[in-house]
């Protein structure tokens, strides 16, 4: 389970990089979104994304089980993050503050400019942005890592 949950959280940080600096359209839509909002997103999420892994590794290694549950927590609050920032647009109408933090747009705008042509799979509900098949890979990535990250601490 440890080395499960520790390639859970590399290979989701991995996939958070990859699909945020290369065009895989019609996956992602990286071709629409400014150079400079990619390199200040992986800027920004990617150490963010890592340390839950920099933490589980050192708990494994050192067999203190109490860091590899702070990695978890972490891993977990980020996803927690992502599925608001997601899905309550899409279920609810509610748009989190930090959505277009920095952007002067509304999520609606930077969504339709960036998200709106890539794969969604999810139905339409009225003009609310939708999750996309990007998106939901990455967030199902990220909780399956917390959840396993939980598991595996309980054997250090």
């Amino acid at each position: 389970m440890v080395s499960v949950a520790l390639v859970l959280l590399v290979l989701a940080d991995a996939y958070f990089v990859l699909t945020t600096l290369v065009d895989l359209f019609p996956f992602n839509n990286v071709r629409e979104a400014r150079r400079s909002e990619q390199v200040a997103e992986v800027a920004i999420n990617a150490p963010v994304m890592a340390l839950p892994a920099v933490l589980f590794a050192w708990a494994a290694g050192a067999g203190l089980p109490a860091l590899a549950y702070v990695g978890g927590a972490l891993e977990l609050l980020a996803v927690l993050n992502g599925l608001a920032l997601w899905w309550l647009p899409y279920l609810a109408a509610v748009t989190v503050p930090w959505a277009t933090a920095g952007t002067g747009e509304s999520w609606a705008a930077l969504h339709a400019r960036t998200y709106a042509k890539t794969v969604i799979v999810l139905p339409r509900r009225g003009d609310r942005p939708r999750p996309n098949l990007e998106h939901m890979i990455l967030h199902a990535l990220m909780l399956a890592a917390a959840i396993c990250t939980f598991a595996a601490a309980r054997t250090l």
